[in-house]
């Protein structure tokens, strides 16, 4: 009889070790802080604001490519990745800024911070 309950059992005991996995791993998800606009600056002046930003912020850039800057490293004890875009378009630039950390706070005030020095005043 022990035997059947157990057989009866296993099914039950590993949906509740999966859901427990599975929130287990949504509770280790980073939080990811996006925004976007567009500037009137040239793709160039862009691609210098974004490197300077990352390092004024803390951060090493990571590396370059044509329109993207990334850059890694901790902000007040939480690892933080970046991505920076520049894309001309006309006389504007498109700029996204990308910041994804597991501390929700370290992105947030990571994507303020590189936001800010990138785009500059609204123009």
């Amino acid at each position: 009889m022990p035997h059947r309950l157990m057989r009866a059992a296993l099914p039950l005991l590993g949906f509740v070790l999966m859901a427990s996995a599975t929130q287990a791993l949504a509770q280790q998800a980073p939080s990811v802080q996006i925004g976007w606009d567009t500037r009137a600056k040239s793709e160039a002046e862009c691609l210098n604001d974004a490197k300077f930003a990352i390092t004024e912020t803390g951060l090493a850039v990571s590396f370059t490519t044509g329109v993207n800057v990334a850059g890694a490293g901790s902000l007040r004890g939480a690892g933080v990745a970046v991505l920076v875009t520049c894309l001309a378009q006309g006389s504007r630039t498109f700029i996204e800024v990308l910041v994804t950390s597991m501390d929700s706070d370290a992105a947030e005030e990571t994507h303020h911070r590189l936001r800010t020095i990138t785009m500059g005043p609204a123009s």
